[in-house]
C-alpha cells in the first residue's frame, strides 16, 4: 500500500509509475481537500461588485453635485463667510450670473419665475476668493402695460381696473 496523499512519481514519458486507485484519485478521497487561502476568486468578485457600485454612485454624487437645493431663505444660511467659491459651488449648484462690485464678484442664486409676484435672488459676493458678503435682492414679477402703465399681476392678461371712491 503507497503512503497517503503520495506525490505520483512520473516517468520520463510522462506517465506516473504508481497507478493504483489510491494513487490515482488521491484528490478525491475524504481528508484531502484543496487548501484554499482567505482570498479566492470568489471572494474577490463578491467584494469587488459592491466596492465599484459604491466608487460609481460616488463619482456620480460628485459630479452632478446635491440633490436637494438649499435656495431659501433658511437654507441660504449655510454659506458662511470665509467659504471658498467651490464649497458654495458645492451647495448651491451653478450661478445664475455673475456681477462685479468694487473689488468683489458677486455670483447670483436662485429660480426668478413669473408664476409668483414676487420672488429672491441671493447674491454670494466674494474677495480674494472667500465669501464676504450673502445678499438677498426681492424682485416683482408683476408686468407695466405700455399704454396705461398700470402693473399687471402674473397669469392675468389685462391691467386690474383701480377702484374708485
Amino acid at each position: 500500500m503507497s503512503a497517503p496523499d503520495s506525490p505520483l512519481r512520473v516517468v520520463p514519458g510522462g506517465a506516473p509509475v504508481d497507478t493504483s486507485p489510491d494513487a490515482l484519485f488521491s484528490a478525491f478521497r475524504e481528508g484531502h481537500q484543496k487548501k484554499l487561502g482567505r482570498f479566492s476568486f470568489t471572494w474577490f468578485v463578491a467584494a469587488a461588485v459592491p466596492l465599484f457600485l459604491a466608487v460609481g454612485f460616488f463619482f456620480l454624487w460628485r459630479t452632478n453635485g446635491t440633490t436637494f437645493s438649499v435656495i431659501t431663505p433658511h437654507g441660504i444660511k449655510v454659506v458662511r463667510s470665509g467659504m471658498s467659491s467651490q464649497e458654495v459651488k458645492g451647495l448651491l449648484g451653478y450661478p445664475l450670473t455673475l456681477q462685479k462690485q468694487g473689488d468683489q464678484d458677486c455670483y447670483r442664486y436662485g429660480r426668478p419665475n413669473f408664476r409668483n409676484d414676487v420672488f429672491v435672488v441671493y447674491s454670494v459676493c466674494y474677495e480674494e476668493g472667500q465669501v464676504r458678503d450673502v445678499l438677498a435682492h426681492q424682485y416683482s414679477a408683476w408686468q407695466v402695460d405700455p399704454t396705461t402703465g398700470a402693473f399687471v399681476a402674473p397669469g392675468q392678461d389685462t391691467p386690474p381696473t383701480p377702484v374708485q371712491p
